[in-house]
């Protein structure tokens, strides 16, 4: 008699295999919500530790307008950087949040000019994140404030350009909607101001306290998979 498993295989295709610029699903509040893949492994090695290596998936669309923080610029410790990976997370089923990687990502630890990039295996312990300026094409070549926060994502296309500024581009509720960063203003003194995406896809700063849209990004590891209608599958 012919043995027979009763194991459930599970079909679909890894996510690794996907273009950059591809559109997934992922289920937030039991709707599918896009996502687009922004890169394919870890984006630099000397400012990423290995927990970055995978698929670097970003929000396609703005999910709400929120303030950065209340009191200062200090990432690690904000209020965005606290709800992301608080008060967020209730928005995915347990068979996604259970594939999101925990990573550490390069973060300006402190406050800044008096802040310094913690990067590797020194970055900033999460689950989701804003992207960094230099994440999205921004270099000190554009404003000497930038820190550098990480290395470009394969999507991102450097400086300023109109093709460049194109692919920054995000949407609320279907009209072009400014957007935050994770990277602060380092000029000496001025605790107040944060990068953020403008509507035409340029760089501008603001005040922490005021309201911008919020555009999370998190890394789902190579061996994740999608159905054929490129929902992700949960675990």
């Amino acid at each position: 008699m012919t043995g027979r498993t009763n194991a459930l295989v599970k079909l679909g295709t890894a996510i690794s295999t996907l273009e950059v610029g591809t559109l997934v699903k992922v289920n937030e509040n039991g709707a599918p919500g896009e996502y687009m893949i922004v890169n394919q492994g870890n984006p630099d090695a000397s400012m990423y530790d290995a927990s970055c290596d995978g698929c670097w998936l970003l929000r396609k669309d703005i999910a709400e307008n929120r303030k950065w923080d209340r009191t200062n610029n200090d990432y690690q410790n904000s209020d965005i950087h606290a709800y992301l990976n608080g008060g967020w997370t209730s928005r995915y089923e347990a068979g996604i949040l259970s594939q999101i990687k925990q990573v550490k990502i390069p973060y300006v630890n402190g406050t800044n000019s008096g802040g310094s990039v913690a990067s590797g295996a020194n970055g900033l312990s999460c689950k989701f994140f804003l992207l960094g300026g230099y994440e999205v094409g921004w270099t000190t070549s554009n404003s000497s404030y930038f820190p550098r926060d990480g290395a470009k994502l394969s999507y991102f296309s450097s400086g300023t350009s109109s093709s460049a500024n194109n692919k920054r581009i995000a949407n609320y509720n279907g009209g072009r909607t400014v957007w935050w960063l994770r990277s602060i203003d380092t000029i000496g003194g001025d605790v107040h101001r944060v990068w953020y995406v403008g509507t035409k896809g340029d760089y501008y700063k603001w005040g922490f306290n005021n309201t911008c849209g919020l555009r999370p990004a998190f890394i789902l590891p190579s061996t994740a998979l999608v159905d054929d209608n490129l929902n992700v599958i949960p675990a």
